[in-house]
Protein backbone atom coordinates (compact mmCIF):
# COMPACT_ATOMS: atom_id res chain seq x y z
CA UNK A 1 0.00 0.00 0.00
CA UNK A 2 1.16 4.00 -0.82
CA UNK A 3 0.20 7.32 0.90
CA UNK A 4 0.02 9.49 -1.85
CA UNK A 5 0.03 12.95 -1.82
CA UNK A 6 -2.20 14.73 -3.71
CA UNK A 7 -1.57 18.69 -2.52
CA UNK A 8 0.61 20.55 0.48
CA UNK A 9 2.09 23.62 1.43
CA UNK A 10 4.43 23.47 -1.19
CA UNK A 11 5.33 23.77 -4.92
CA UNK A 12 6.98 21.45 -7.72
CA UNK A 13 9.13 23.22 -10.37
CA UNK A 14 6.16 25.74 -9.93
CA UNK A 15 3.28 23.86 -9.62
CA UNK A 16 1.68 25.52 -6.69
CA UNK A 17 -0.13 22.52 -5.00
CA UNK A 18 -1.62 24.35 -2.32
CA UNK A 19 -4.34 25.98 -4.34
CA UNK A 20 -8.11 23.99 -3.83
CA UNK A 21 -8.25 23.87 -8.26
CA UNK A 22 -4.65 22.30 -8.39
CA UNK A 23 -5.45 20.06 -5.53
CA UNK A 24 -8.75 18.78 -6.61
CA UNK A 25 -7.65 18.37 -10.52
CA UNK A 26 -4.61 16.00 -8.71
CA UNK A 27 -7.21 14.07 -6.82
CA UNK A 28 -9.46 13.61 -9.78
CA UNK A 29 -6.28 12.76 -12.40
CA UNK A 30 -5.42 10.31 -9.26
CA UNK A 31 -8.61 8.62 -8.50
CA UNK A 32 -8.83 8.24 -12.54
CA UNK A 33 -5.87 6.48 -12.87
CA UNK A 34 -6.41 4.07 -10.05
CA UNK A 35 -10.48 3.11 -11.11
CA UNK A 36 -8.57 2.55 -15.09
CA UNK A 37 -6.45 -0.71 -13.57
CA UNK A 38 -8.13 -3.59 -11.98
CA UNK A 39 -5.49 -4.16 -9.38
CA UNK A 40 -5.58 -1.06 -7.78
CA UNK A 41 -8.12 -0.10 -4.85
CA UNK A 42 -8.42 3.53 -3.27
CA UNK A 43 -8.25 3.07 0.26
CA UNK A 44 -10.96 4.76 1.74
CA UNK A 45 -12.57 2.39 4.67
CA UNK A 46 -10.91 -0.39 6.78
CA UNK A 47 -12.46 -3.14 5.09
CA UNK A 48 -10.27 -1.69 1.59
CA UNK A 49 -7.01 -2.58 3.37
CA UNK A 50 -8.89 -5.78 3.96
CA UNK A 51 -9.66 -6.20 0.54
CA UNK A 52 -5.74 -5.32 -0.53
CA UNK A 53 -4.82 -7.69 2.01
CA UNK A 54 -6.14 -10.63 0.61
CA UNK A 55 -6.09 -10.29 -3.11
CA UNK A 56 -2.72 -9.51 -5.68
CA UNK A 57 -2.76 -5.73 -5.90
CA UNK A 58 -2.02 -2.31 -4.52
CA UNK A 59 -4.04 -0.15 -2.58
CA UNK A 60 -3.80 4.16 -1.95
CA UNK A 61 -4.26 6.07 0.26
CA UNK A 62 -4.77 9.68 -0.80
CA UNK A 63 -3.11 12.48 1.48
CA UNK A 64 -2.07 16.65 2.06
CA UNK A 65 0.87 17.57 3.33
CA UNK A 66 -0.07 20.28 4.58
CA UNK A 67 -3.63 22.17 4.61
CA UNK A 68 -3.16 25.65 3.38
CA UNK A 69 -6.24 24.75 0.65
CA UNK A 70 -8.42 23.70 3.52
CA UNK A 71 -9.44 27.44 4.92
CA UNK A 72 -12.72 26.11 7.32
CA UNK A 73 -14.19 23.06 8.72
CA UNK A 74 -16.51 22.72 5.40
CA UNK A 75 -13.72 22.56 3.39
CA UNK A 76 -12.64 19.77 5.11
CA UNK A 77 -15.43 17.39 4.46
CA UNK A 78 -15.34 18.36 0.97
CA UNK A 79 -11.80 16.95 0.91
CA UNK A 80 -13.06 13.53 2.55
CA UNK A 81 -15.45 13.74 0.71
CA UNK A 82 -13.41 13.45 -2.33
CA UNK A 83 -11.14 11.09 -0.74
CA UNK A 84 -8.85 12.17 1.07
CA UNK A 85 -8.08 9.82 4.48
CA UNK A 86 -4.72 11.30 5.95
CA UNK A 87 -3.05 14.95 6.72
CA UNK A 88 0.17 16.78 7.94
CA UNK A 89 -1.15 19.55 9.48
CA UNK A 90 1.55 22.11 7.96
CA UNK A 91 4.96 21.23 5.89
CA UNK A 92 7.31 22.97 8.38
CA UNK A 93 6.22 27.00 8.21
CA UNK A 94 3.76 28.47 9.44
CA UNK A 95 -0.35 28.21 8.12
CA UNK A 96 -4.10 28.76 9.36
CA UNK A 97 -4.03 25.76 11.46
CA UNK A 98 -0.48 24.97 12.81
CA UNK A 99 3.31 26.28 12.93
CA UNK A 100 5.73 24.09 11.19
CA UNK A 101 9.04 23.00 12.86
CA UNK A 102 10.72 25.80 10.37
CA UNK A 103 9.49 28.80 12.21
CA UNK A 104 12.29 30.50 14.43
CA UNK A 105 9.37 31.02 17.24
CA UNK A 106 6.72 28.42 17.13
CA UNK A 107 3.31 28.61 18.58
CA UNK A 108 1.07 25.47 18.67
CA UNK A 109 -2.58 25.00 17.03
CA UNK A 110 -4.60 28.09 16.06
CA UNK A 111 -8.23 27.53 16.26
CA UNK A 112 -8.87 25.96 12.98
CA UNK A 113 -5.74 23.61 13.34
CA UNK A 114 -7.97 22.42 16.72
CA UNK A 115 -11.22 22.19 15.15
CA UNK A 116 -9.93 20.15 12.10
CA UNK A 117 -8.25 17.86 14.55
CA UNK A 118 -11.15 17.16 16.48
CA UNK A 119 -13.51 16.83 13.28
CA UNK A 120 -10.94 14.56 11.62
CA UNK A 121 -10.66 12.08 14.36
CA UNK A 122 -14.97 12.24 14.25
CA UNK A 123 -14.90 11.50 10.15
CA UNK A 124 -12.13 8.64 11.02
CA UNK A 125 -8.97 10.28 9.63
CA UNK A 126 -5.34 9.86 10.24
CA UNK A 127 -3.60 12.59 11.68
CA UNK A 128 0.40 12.80 10.60
CA UNK A 129 2.36 15.09 13.44
CA UNK A 130 5.46 15.24 10.55
CA UNK A 131 6.53 18.89 10.17
CA UNK A 132 5.17 19.89 13.20
CA UNK A 133 6.94 22.63 15.78
CA UNK A 134 7.17 20.75 18.68
CA UNK A 135 4.29 23.32 20.72
CA UNK A 136 1.91 21.97 17.95
CA UNK A 137 2.44 18.63 18.21
CA UNK A 138 1.68 18.28 21.85
CA UNK A 139 -1.58 20.47 21.43
CA UNK A 140 -2.32 18.06 18.31
CA UNK A 141 -1.85 15.69 20.82
CA UNK A 142 -4.11 16.80 23.33
CA UNK A 143 -7.06 17.45 20.51
CA UNK A 144 -6.55 14.13 18.83
CA UNK A 145 -7.24 10.75 20.72
CA UNK A 146 -6.58 8.00 18.01
CA UNK A 147 -2.92 6.33 17.54
CA UNK A 148 -0.81 9.24 16.17
CA UNK A 149 1.23 8.95 12.72
CA UNK A 150 4.59 10.52 12.41
CA UNK A 151 5.16 9.26 8.55
CA UNK A 152 9.04 10.39 8.09
CA UNK A 153 11.09 11.41 11.10
CA UNK A 154 13.85 10.08 13.54
CA UNK A 155 15.50 10.64 16.80
CA UNK A 156 16.09 13.82 17.73
CA UNK A 157 18.54 12.30 20.47
CA UNK A 158 20.84 10.86 17.63
CA UNK A 159 20.49 13.81 14.73
CA UNK A 160 19.55 17.28 16.34
CA UNK A 161 17.45 18.14 13.33
CA UNK A 162 14.21 20.07 14.87
CA UNK A 163 11.98 17.66 11.83
CA UNK A 164 13.18 14.50 14.23
CA UNK A 165 11.41 13.14 17.60
CA UNK A 166 12.95 14.03 21.02
CA UNK A 167 11.92 11.60 23.60
CA UNK A 168 9.06 12.43 25.17
CA UNK A 169 7.35 12.94 21.95
CA UNK A 170 8.50 9.59 20.95
CA UNK A 171 6.91 8.27 24.86
CA UNK A 172 3.99 9.94 24.08
CA UNK A 173 3.43 8.30 20.61
CA UNK A 174 4.17 5.02 22.02
CA UNK A 175 1.94 4.86 24.92
CA UNK A 176 -1.14 6.33 21.99
CA UNK A 177 -0.03 2.95 20.36
CA UNK A 178 1.23 5.44 17.36
CA UNK A 179 3.58 4.77 14.30
CA UNK A 180 6.79 6.63 13.45
CA UNK A 181 8.19 6.12 9.88
CA UNK A 182 11.76 5.82 9.56
CA UNK A 183 13.16 8.94 7.28
CA UNK A 184 16.01 7.51 5.06
CA UNK A 185 17.53 11.29 4.14
CA UNK A 186 20.65 11.46 5.30
CA UNK A 187 20.15 15.15 6.52
CA UNK A 188 17.49 12.98 9.65
CA UNK A 189 19.82 10.41 10.38
CA UNK A 190 23.29 12.04 11.47
CA UNK A 191 24.69 15.69 12.00
CA UNK A 192 27.43 14.85 9.55
CA UNK A 193 25.39 13.80 6.47
CA UNK A 194 27.93 11.77 5.01
CA UNK A 195 28.12 9.27 8.03
CA UNK A 196 24.52 8.72 7.06
CA UNK A 197 24.45 4.62 6.76
CA UNK A 198 21.83 1.60 6.80
CA UNK A 199 23.78 0.83 10.27
CA UNK A 200 23.35 4.83 11.45
CA UNK A 201 19.52 4.49 10.77
CA UNK A 202 19.57 0.96 12.55
CA UNK A 203 20.74 2.92 15.54
CA UNK A 204 17.57 5.11 15.39
CA UNK A 205 15.27 2.24 14.63
CA UNK A 206 16.86 0.67 18.47
CA UNK A 207 16.64 3.91 20.04
CA UNK A 208 12.72 4.08 19.36
CA UNK A 209 12.27 0.46 19.86
CA UNK A 210 13.73 1.48 23.21
CA UNK A 211 11.05 3.47 24.11
CA UNK A 212 8.11 2.88 22.33
CA UNK A 213 8.40 -0.64 21.53
CA UNK A 214 9.61 -2.31 17.95
CA UNK A 215 5.54 -1.84 17.17
CA UNK A 216 6.15 1.88 16.63
CA UNK A 217 8.00 1.34 13.72
CA UNK A 218 7.75 1.66 10.17
CA UNK A 219 9.33 2.71 6.99
CA UNK A 220 9.01 6.50 5.76
CA UNK A 221 11.98 6.61 3.80
CA UNK A 222 10.66 10.04 1.51
CA UNK A 223 11.63 8.60 -1.53
CA UNK A 224 11.34 11.32 -3.67
CA UNK A 225 12.69 9.82 -7.25
CA UNK A 226 9.79 11.25 -9.07
CA UNK A 227 11.22 14.77 -8.58
CA UNK A 228 14.94 14.61 -7.24
CA UNK A 229 15.87 16.71 -10.42
CA UNK A 230 13.48 19.80 -8.97
CA UNK A 231 15.03 19.29 -5.84
CA UNK A 232 18.67 19.65 -7.22
CA UNK A 233 17.00 22.73 -8.97
CA UNK A 234 16.12 24.28 -5.53
CA UNK A 235 19.09 23.28 -4.00
CA UNK A 236 21.20 25.42 -6.91
CA UNK A 237 18.85 28.32 -6.56
CA UNK A 238 19.12 28.97 -2.95
CA UNK A 239 22.61 28.43 -2.98
CA UNK A 240 22.05 25.09 -0.30
CA UNK A 241 24.98 22.04 -0.43
CA UNK A 242 24.25 19.17 -3.17
CA UNK A 243 24.23 16.52 -0.47
CA UNK A 244 21.64 18.72 1.34
CA UNK A 245 18.92 15.88 -0.09
CA UNK A 246 20.72 12.70 -0.37
CA UNK A 247 19.50 9.03 1.40
CA UNK A 248 21.48 7.00 3.15
CA UNK A 249 24.28 5.29 0.70
CA UNK A 250 23.21 1.90 -0.03
CA UNK A 251 19.90 2.23 0.54
CA UNK A 252 18.81 5.19 -1.80
CA UNK A 253 15.96 3.98 -3.32
CA UNK A 254 12.95 1.15 -3.20
CA UNK A 255 15.04 -1.54 -4.71
CA UNK A 256 18.07 -1.50 -2.22
CA UNK A 257 15.65 -2.00 0.58
CA UNK A 258 16.82 -5.27 1.49
CA UNK A 259 20.37 -3.40 2.16
CA UNK A 260 18.12 -1.85 5.07
CA UNK A 261 16.25 -5.05 5.75
CA UNK A 262 19.51 -7.16 6.46
CA UNK A 263 21.40 -4.66 8.77
CA UNK A 264 17.89 -4.26 11.26
CA UNK A 265 18.50 -8.16 11.23
CA UNK A 266 22.03 -8.39 11.89
CA UNK A 267 21.43 -6.00 15.05
CA UNK A 268 19.58 -7.87 16.61
CA UNK A 269 15.57 -7.11 15.15
CA UNK A 270 13.29 -10.30 15.01
CA UNK A 271 11.78 -11.29 11.76
CA UNK A 272 8.60 -10.55 13.47
CA UNK A 273 9.91 -7.42 14.19
CA UNK A 274 10.85 -6.64 10.58
CA UNK A 275 7.79 -7.82 9.20
CA UNK A 276 5.91 -4.94 11.39
CA UNK A 277 8.41 -2.13 10.12
CA UNK A 278 8.00 -3.18 6.43
CA UNK A 279 4.10 -2.59 7.13
CA UNK A 280 2.17 -4.77 9.59
CA UNK A 281 2.41 -2.23 11.82
CA UNK A 282 1.51 0.42 10.29
CA UNK A 283 -1.40 -1.42 8.67
CA UNK A 284 -2.60 -2.00 12.09
CA UNK A 285 -2.89 2.04 12.96
CA UNK A 286 -4.58 2.38 9.74
CA UNK A 287 -7.13 -0.47 10.20
CA UNK A 288 -7.93 0.91 13.93
CA UNK A 289 -8.29 4.45 12.81
CA UNK A 290 -9.85 4.31 9.62
CA UNK A 291 -14.40 3.38 9.80
CA UNK A 292 -15.25 0.04 8.80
Amino acid sequence: MEVLTVGGDFDIDGMRIWEDRIVRGIIASTRRQIDAHPESQLILRGRDLEHVRTREGFGFMLALEGIRCIEDLAALELYHAAGVRAIVLTHNERNLAADGCGEPLPGGLSKLGRGLVTRMEELHMILDLVHLSDPSFFDAMEHYTAPPVVSHSNARALCDHRRNLTDEQIRMIGERKGVIGLNFLGLFIDDDIDHATPDRLVDHALHIAGIAGPECLALGPDYADYYMSAMQRWLVRDNLPPNLMNFIAGAESVSRLPVFIEALLRRGFSEDDVAGILGQNALRLYSAILAP
